[in-house]
């Protein structure tokens, strides 16, 4: 690993670029091949060895997963000839898979943010003394001063910020819509002078919270037609039977939607393993032995009949990988932005191209755009003004429409996700007294203290 590392100190430091980067593509090339082998068996027979837990599966999902099984099939003995080809079939079926997964995650915001109504609402609809007499015990002076602690007191700013957020999506909102939009703007702000996509991504994260996202019914007109529901009811009108309908359906709902994104991940989780095998096998066609045994294994999990004995002759090959393709990856971006003309003179350009795109596929993020497109592109003072009307906009119709449970909810969500503004553990002191004990209505106070409690309980635990 030395050499990677003094090889990676060289190239950072614009040290003999010519002689250093075709090394550094070698390195790269090796790398992969092998990590995106390893990583395609082991997710591969994850994804297989779960299918028979998947009972609430469509006939499309299961045609499409049909169709990643037979890519892998024919991956484990293509041709360096045959592979461009498919790897247009990957991208295909992982646009389509995100997609889908994008509608899951619309169905998911919606769910939360009814999960939020109906919680609050629990104490109207509950007659159970002991939770009364739990509540009424709470003391505001001790209950405050253990929160502050949870919250305000650690040497970690990050941690701070973190648990500061979550305050702001579970303590009852006293809030006008205008100063919520205020904040909104303030927030967009950050991102003058950052990259677009980043400015993307939040504009993005707000408007999932809000549930601004439209959904489509083919995905799954079940959930679609439950959420249609939910979204006509009017909270404040219901009645103990009702309002008991609801939460059981919600539940069950939401256990559907929990098993079948775990599907999609798991899914997406192959054909990402797939698409980077490709492009490292389409620049890289040696016969090493971990090369040998991948093929073989993936062979065996295609044809159902793979032994769990032969994984073992691939463990401690994934940590190997990992090590040194995160060296590798350290300077694998600025390389291909910085270094562009003496990529092309050496013909290594579109190479790099597709070792980002490795570098992306194999990580945490299972749906990230390949290309890493808006990256380039500066967020200026005109940009930065035009997302936050769009967004307060959109936000502003959306609460209108509201019934205020619901809206309520929305600006729970979407304070959660908001750059907290607080300055000092003062001013978040007074905050929390104000909107939780200051809170009148009874069973949203209730509600949020039991959520508070049991969020410190299972911190003290850990």
């Amino acid at each position: 690993m030395s050499d990677v590392r003094r090889l990676i100190r060289d190239i950072d430091q614009g040290k003999n670029l010519k002689k250093n980067l075709p090394l550094y593509r070698n390195m790269l090339a090796d790398t992969y091949l092998d990590y995106a082998a390893v990583e395609l068996v082991f997710s591969s027979f994850l994804l297989v060895d779960s299918l028979p837990e998947y009972q609430g599966l469509s006939t499309e999902e299961t045609a499409l997963c049909e169709e990643v099984v037979s890519q892998l099939g024919r991956l484990a003995s293509i041709s360096r000839e045959e592979i461009p080809e498919l790897l247009k079939e990957h991208q295909k079926v992982r646009d389509r898979i995100t997609k889908r997964m994008e509608q899951y995650t619309f169905y998911t915001d919606r769910l939360i943010c009814y999960e939020y109504v109906l919680a609050r609402m629990k104490m109207r609809f509950t007659e159970d003394e002991e939770l009364e007499k739990r509540l009424g015990a709470v003391q505001e002076e001790e209950f405050v001063k253990r929160l502050m602690v949870f919250a305000a007191i650690h040497e970690d700013q990050s941690i701070i910020r973190d648990r500061l957020q979550l305050l702001m999506g579970i303590l009852p909102v006293h809030m006008t819509k205008n100063k919520l939009l205020e904040k909104i703007e303030q927030a967009v702000s950050l991102y003058k002078g950052s990259d677009a996509a980043s400015l993307e991504g939040f504009v993005y994260m707000i408007r999932s919270a809000a549930m601004l996202h439209p959904l489509e019914e083919s995905v799954n007109d079940g959930i679609y037609s439950f959420l249609t529901e939910l979204e006509g009811t009017d909270f404040k009108e219901l009645d103990t039977d009702t309002y008991e309908g609801l939460c059981d359906r919600l539940e069950q709902v939401s256990n559907e939607v929990m098993e079948i994104t775990d599907f999609y991940y798991s899914l997406q989780k192959v054909v990402n393993g797939c698409y980077a095998f490709g492009l490292a096998k389409l620049h890289n066609d040696k016969n090493t032995e971990t090369q040998k045994v991948s093929r073989r294994i993936l062979s065996a999990i295609v044809e159902g009949e793979l032994e769990e004995e032969e994984l073992e002759k691939l463990e401690g090959k994934i940590e190997t990988c990992v090590e040194r393709s995160s060296y590798l990856e350290a300077v694998l971006f600025e390389v291909k932005s910085s270094c562009q003309e003496i990529l092309k003179e050496l013909g290594l350009e579109e190479e790099l191209e597709d070792y980002a795109r490795i570098a992306r596929l194999l990580s945490d993020s299972l749906f990230v755009d390949l290309d890493g497109n808006g990256q380039e592109e500066i967020v200026d003072e005109q940009k930065a003004a035009q997302a936050a009307a769009e967004l307060a906009g959109e936000l502003s119709r959306k609460l209108s429409e509201c019934g205020r449970p619901v809206k309520k909810a929305v600006m729970a969500a979407v304070l959660e996700k908001l750059p907290v503004g607080f300055l000092e553990a003062r001013e978040v002191e007074e905050y929390i007294r104000t909107n939780l004990f200051g809170c009148q209505d009874v069973s949203e106070k209730a509600a949020a203290i039991l959520e508070l409690e049991q969020m410190m309980d299972e911190e003290e635990c850990w």
